[in-house]
């Protein structure tokens, strides 16, 4: 293999093994330092790990689409009969168009969806999402605050930020445990390597989610509120047309999948990294007002989701390495949160980093992640009054191992264990 600036020969990292998804890091490491262009043996994908590589893909949107199955990429749903399945009995079966999101479409497309839903996450909206997250907080934290323990994933990461963009979307909230099964089928494939069987599953959740999403719709027709889905039937795309119920079911879905998921993790993170080191929790203790910075840095340092991917719309190169057109980039955002070439002592809690929000976590650019203002406040609000209601928070001794989800895009924790007087 000839020499060039991605790097020579082979590292030995497997980068779908359990055991280098528990720790990502020192592959990152490896791959960052001496293979930055890395191409998966066997595959036409190539993984990017250093920032400056990455930004040159996501401020580049018309060489490195996200319309993979357009290009002949990497398909994220591997089987045919799982795909076809999509095709056939959702809603997309008139236009022959199975699992897709618009709000995951090339420019112009994307900036005509997007215009849709950004207001619902930014400025104004935010203000008034406010007390309705305040509220939800104490609620659930009231739930467990006299019993001096709690597994804050199942108690309180999850549920958070699932009501949170149940309620927003206009979703009923007894539904919350349908619609969690649903969200957690979408992200099923993220974890790459289904079986057929599996992924015929996803498809046939996949479908019923949307069939509920179309049926809520109809009835904001003929009952509108204040609400995400009701602005989405009144729409307009373009200002030409209302929205098909496979563009608004599609945009539902992955707002909603995107609305609670990775929130979750965050939160779950964050606690971890807090209580872990004792004098980060006596800094925040201190001086709260560095809990925004914390929460980048959780952001950067424990990245929800690890890397997502672009398809080369005509062969170029990147770092010397050669790229041929179709080829599926994977840019590994976790990778490059800890570059030191951007972040001094990369692997470390700094609460006065002046550049914690450069990190890529919500991706840059085009696609950057229409409700990453939301959960930032989420995230905020919840280490304010998990900080100010539970005294001595602390990891419960003993009762916890600190071990992932496995996967290859998502990074999870299993469950969390504090404790509290």
């Amino acid at each position: 293999m000839a020499e060039t600036e991605g790097g020579v020969g082979q590292p030995n990292i497997d980068l779908f093994d359990p055991a280098t998804q528990e720790d990502w890091y020192p592959a990152y490491r490896e791959l960052r330092d001496n293979h930055p262009v890395y191409r998966l043996p066997g595959s036409d994908l190539y993984v990017l790990t250093r920032y400056e590589d990455i930004m040159r893909v996501v401020r580049d949107p018309k060489l490195f689409s996200v319309e993979h199955e357009r290009l002949g990429g990497d398909l994220l749903i591997k089987h045919e009969q799982a795909r076809e399945f999509y095709r056939e009995n959702g809603l997309g079966k008139e236009t022959g168009v199975g699992r897709w999101s618009p709000l995951s479409t090339d420019p112009p497309r994307h900036r005509k969806y997007r215009d849709l839903v950004d207001r619902f996450f930014q400025g104004r909206a935010l203000l008034d999402a406010r007390p309705l997250i305040e509220q939800l907080v104490d609620e659930l934290i009231d739930g467990f605050v006299t019993q001096g323990e709690v597994e804050v994933v199942s108690a309180f990461a999850e549920p958070l930020p699932v009501t949170v963009i149940t309620s927003l979307l206009g979703l009923p909230l007894e539904d919350i445990p349908q619609l969690r099964q649903w969200s957690a089928a979408w992200a099923a494939p993220f974890a790459r390597g289904l079986s057929l069987e599996q992924e015929m599953e996803v498809a046939r959740q996949g479908v019923d989610f949307q069939n509920y999403i179309r049926d809520v719709a109809n009835e904001r027709r003929r009952n509108p509120r204040e609400d995400i889905i009701t602005h989405l039937v009144q729409a307009r795309y373009d200002d030409e047309r209302p929205l098909t119920d496979h563009e608004i079911a599609s945009i539902v879905d992955h707002l909603y999948i995107g609305g609670n998921e990775t929130t979750t993790f965050a939160i779950a993170s964050g606690l971890w990294l807090m209580l872990r080191e004792a004098q980060i929790y006596k800094a925040l203790i201190a001086n709260p007002s560095q809990l925004p910075t914390f929460a980048e840095e959780v952001l950067r340092l424990e990245s929800p989701t690890q890397g997502l991917y672009r398809t080369a719309s005509a062969d170029t190169e990147i770092r010397g390495v050669p790229i041929s057109k179709g080829a599926t980039i994977h840019m590994r955002f976790a990778a490059a949160n800890r570059d030191e070439a951007v972040f001094a002592h990369p692997d470390k809690v700094d609460l006065g980093r002046k550049n914690a929000s450069r990190h890529l976590a919500f991706s840059k650019g085009e696609h950057h992640c229409p409700g990453a203002a939301l959960s930032r406040l989420e995230q905020v609000i919840a280490y304010e009054r998990l900080l100010e209601r539970l005294p001595n928070l602390r990891l419960t001794p003993g009762a916890n191992d600190f071990t992932h989800w496995p996967g290859f895009v998502l990074r999870a924790l299993r469950h969390l264990h504090v404790s509290f007087d």
